[in-house]
């Protein structure tokens, strides 16, 4: 999904191949002489970037999806299983003027395989790939259901497919006609359009398997329905989430995992309080998500994209979402995280609804589940922003990107990017001291962000347990903070970044004192090895 998106829906531009509509496309009809079959038959990547330079994009894919299907894959290069990179080399090549991205990322096999399984799952007798693009999604699903039970779908007419770009949809059609048969071409819908116009509906029983396209919206579209999800959130990708939730019996969706907690998603998480589901989620550190190689305006860095979730959506009751923790993995897991059985293995068997007091979903270890729960029973209505003053005496500083650990120092650090917290009252200060040096502060973030920053908004929203506290309390508090102040500048680190950035990293020790003394408090047992989750690189076996 191009930036052009926004720019053409305000005139609501619909196409369609598909017989349901009034509207047709313009397809472009092409003649293969024998020099275009020649050269098509010793295709290759070289010939191919020529073609796109000389003829462009629209007119080569014309050319390659009529030959396809006239004379089959050139094993060594036209392959069903090359079309998705090929068409994100053409896109480069035509839009390496503009150096933008398209809001896309492609989804990799083995991410479309787990989403195959949930789709399969899931009831509705029609089936749709909204933002199908090339076909990754609706091409893996029916690899996974079988050849009879794929032919029998496409035969009785319940494949559709939806998507605003002309030359991505006619090559997902073609891949789909060249694996299962040319004589499929009418059974198949395709829709070609803007998805999100009132014009183009779903049909009624379907179920929707989809990655929408990740972008803000610069302009709304004339024939888009002016909900309040798409005057909050202003992204396609939740506005697409609203439409295809509503209008499918259900669905498994792949977007970014800022929804779960994002301030302006607020709309979107109260409208799926009439659905339930799963909500799968992963940070992108170690190992991402979307790890495939992406080709000039898609950026070939890898090691920074997006933090994703996989939301699976049912109608058949309003009870509410279960969650995962923000999954964190090394790429060596990813062959064994990355099943369905697997997944569901770290969901929560909480159900969450949003209210106004509890306008964000959390995600939370199963495992850590009646810590969370007990947590919220102590600390009631208080939370971190009613301990700390305005120019208290008493100074309190923490980094404010953490990765796998927060810590605080008394005074100021030598830093770009820091959280500056003062306070009027000795106890007090003893009590964050400590907090933000537990594992506590450092899963708060983890439960309601996770991303690159700890925002101090989230920090001072953060329930404290300071109201039940005894004196003895007080008084280790004190000691630790003593001693570990007494230390600090032993256990600096400075990185040369934007100048020298200053952080600290405390011995674990003072971290497990810290945390078993806050479980005392609490009443409650965990071991080390369970606290741990919360600071692991890795998914299925903890490290820290």
């Amino acid at each position: 999904m191009k930036e052009e998106y926004y720019q053409t829906t305000l005139f609501d531009d619909i196409f369609t191949i598909d017989k349901q509509f009034q509207y047709i496309d313009k397809e472009i009809v092409v003649s293969l002489s024998d020099i275009i079959i020649s050269k098509l038959k010793n295709y290759s990547l070289e010939k191919y970037i020529k073609d796109i330079e000389t003829d462009g994009l629209e007119n080569t894919w014309a050319y390659i999806c009529e030959y396809v299907l006239s004379y089959g894959e050139n094993k060594d290069f036209l392959t069903v299983r090359n079309f998705g990179e090929m068409y994100e080399i053409g896109l480069a090549i035509q839009d390496k003027k503009q150096k933008k991205e398209n809001g896309q990322y492609y989804t990799p096999d083995d991410v479309a395989f787990v989403m195959s399984e949930w789709f399969d799952s899931l009831e509705g007798k029609k089936l749709c790939d909204v933002g199908c693009g090339t076909g990754k999604l609706i091409l893996t699903y029916l690899d996974y259901i079988g050849k009879d039970r794929a032919l029998k779908l496409l035969n009785e007419g319940k494949v559709y497919l939806y998507d605003i770009d002309t030359v991505a949809l006619k090559i997902c059609k073609t891949a789909i006609l060249l694996k299962y048969g040319k004589e499929l071409k009418d059974k198949i819908h395709d829709i070609a359009g803007d998805f999100l116009s009132s014009k183009i509906q779903l049909p009624q029983n379907c179920k929707v398997i989809s990655n929408p396209p990740y972008a803000a919206i610069q302009q709304i579209g004339l024939y888009w329905n002016k909900t309040k999800v798409l005057s909050d959130s202003r992204e396609l990708y939740s506005i697409f989430m609203e439409k295809i939730i509503k209008d499918s019996h259900s669905s498994v969706i792949i977007t970014p995992y800022s929804f779960i907690s994002g301030s302006k998603f607020y709309s979107l998480r109260t409208f799926m309080n009439q659905y339930n589901g799963e909500i799968y989620s992963f940070d992108n550190v170690p190992g991402n998500i979307f790890c495939g190689r992406k080709h000039g305006i898609f950026n070939t860095n890898t090691s920074n994209s997006v933090r994703a979730a996989i939301t699976v959506v049912r109608k058949n009751n309003s009870d509410g979402f279960r969650l995962t923790p923000l999954i964190r993995f090394k790429s060596t897991e990813r062959k064994d995280l990355l099943q369905c059985k697997t997944l569901e293995s770290f969901l929560s068997p909480k159900r969450q609804k949003i209210s106004s007091d509890k306008p964000m979903y959390y995600k939370c270890f199963k495992e850590l589940q009646p810590l969370y729960d007990r947590i919220i029973e102590k600390a009631g209505d208080h939370i971190l922003a009613e301990l700390v003053s305005q120019n208290g005496e008493h100074v309190l500083s923490m980094p404010n990107t953490c990765r796998y650990f927060t810590s605080a120092v008394s005074g100021k650090m030598n830093r770009n990017g820091q959280i500056t917290l003062h306070f009027d009252d000795e106890k007090k200060y003893n009590y964050v001291y400590c907090l933000i040096n537990s594992s506590f502060a450092y899963w708060h973030w983890r439960l309601f962000d996770g991303g690159i920053t700890y925002p101090i908004s989230l920090l001072l929203k953060m329930p404290v347990i300071y109201n039940i506290l005894s004196e003895e309390d007080h008084l280790y508090f004190k000691e630790i903070v003593n001693e570990m102040s007494s230390t600090a500048n032993a256990f600096v680190v400075k990185k040369k970044n934007v100048g020298i950035q200053e952080n600290i990293k405390y011995p674990r020790q003072y971290r497990d004192r810290i945390n078993q003394r806050f479980l005392n408090i609490l009443n409650l047992t965990v071991d080390n090895s369970t606290m741990d989750l919360i600071h692991s690189n890795m998914a299925l076996k903890v490290s820290v």
